[in-house]
């Protein structure tokens, strides 16, 4: 069984009706009559603190939207339960669960291009190598790296696309799509080794759901592609996270299924140390900015020993990111179990070969 709600896509409805608005302060809701008013737009209230707006025509939702992001402050947005009933419907219960405040409509609205990006599934991926330290043109495993084009074919930056999502209340299916399309890409680009896909805790409602397709979808590769332990999912954002038990679960989830379980961005703050004594994962990765420069910073050395050591105790292997200069890979490769970074190799849509750094 999987998460249907996490596979269904809303897209803005294209026909006629009424939009609600449902103001939570009667400041906001004089202020919206008003403006209203001054941009000649038509709005009756059906019921006490219940604005209706008719929208007219193919488009015209998008339209009525963007009017209302232009007289309305991004407090007023936010502060605005909205809802659409298409014409010849009236409002019911079955309607509550598309409401959503005014500024997620707005955001969904200008978030099209992921919109169509997910119910068409186009997402891509670059894969770039993780290396072992101590022979870098060795490569243990490949990190999938979300790529995404608006229809117009215009790149798309992964922050971008991701901050569009949370947004427009899209992050859940955003990040379901990109685990599985991580897996299907990896395959057609004959990935044999370990596979990390990243994944956002809070985009995960519960485990046992809307992890299921994702588990589904690897279990049913060809008997000579890898098994769940060649993959390897990685908790990004963590600095987000404010429910370890739920975080807690979704791991549990994933081992149960027999995968492996990364850390990013350790050393990035507390919450991670935290989170590396609870979750015990099975491989850290060392945030780039402590990488960076490693081999003359003595402070930032003494850190990473910390850390390596405290990871040693939970027999948890040691990856560290961002490797740009040989120096930096020289003082790392004695230290580290596995090294990722541009001077080994950059991403890219076709799994790259690693290069020596002393080459």
């Amino acid at each position: 069984m999987g998460c249907s709600d996490c596979e269904r896509i809303d897209l803005l409805p294209a026909a006629s009706g009424t939009l609600y608005l449902a103001p939570v302060l009667a400041h906001t809701r004089a202020a919206l009559r008003q403006r209203m008013v001054d941009e000649k737009l038509p709005c009756a209230e059906p019921t006490s603190g219940i604005l209706a707006l008719p929208v007219r025509g193919a488009g015209g939702l998008g339209e009525m939207l963007v009017r209302l992001e232009q007289v309305l402050s991004s407090s007023e947005q936010a502060g605005c339960r909205a809802t659409f009933v298409p014409k010849g419907e009236d409002f019911g219960l079955g309607h509550l669960q598309d409401t959503h405040l005014l500024s997620t409509l707005i955001a969904r609205h200008n978030a099209r291009d992921l919109s169509a990006i997910l119910a068409n599934d186009t997402l891509d991926f670059h894969f770039q190598p993780i290396v072992h330290a101590a022979n870098p043109t060795e490569v243990f495993a490949y990190e999938a790296l979300v790529r995404a084009s608006t229809p117009g074919g215009d790149i798309i930056p992964p922050l971008d696309l991701f901050k569009t999502a949370r947004n427009a209340e899209l992050l859940f299916h955003l990040d379901r799509s990109a685990r599985i399309n991580a897996i299907r890409r990896a395959r057609e680009r004959g990935i044999g080794s370990h596979l990390f896909i990243n994944f956002n805790p809070t985009a995960i409602y519960d485990p046992a759901f809307c992890l299921e397709t994702t588990v589904r979808e690897i279990l049913s590769g060809a008997p000579e592609q890898p098994g769940p332990a060649g993959f390897v999912f990685e908790v990004i954002e963590s600095d987000q996270v404010n429910d370890m038990e739920h975080l807690s679960r979704i791991v549990e989830r994933y081992r149960q299924a027999g995968f492996q379980v990364a850390l990013d961005d350790l050393g990035a703050g507390y919450a991670s140390l935290n989170m590396l004594s609870q979750l015990r994962p099975d491989f850290v990765k060392i945030d780039r900015e402590l990488v960076s420069g490693i081999d003359q910073d003595v402070y930032q050395q003494k850190i990473l020993e910390k850390i390596i050591e405290l990871a040693r105790d939970l027999n948890t292997r040691v990856v560290a990111e961002g490797v740009e200069t040989v120096d930096e890979w020289r003082w790392l490769k004695e230290r580290v179990d596995l090294c990722q970074g541009y001077l080994f190799a950059r991403p890219a849509a076709e799994p790259p070969l690693p290069n020596h750094p002393e080459s």
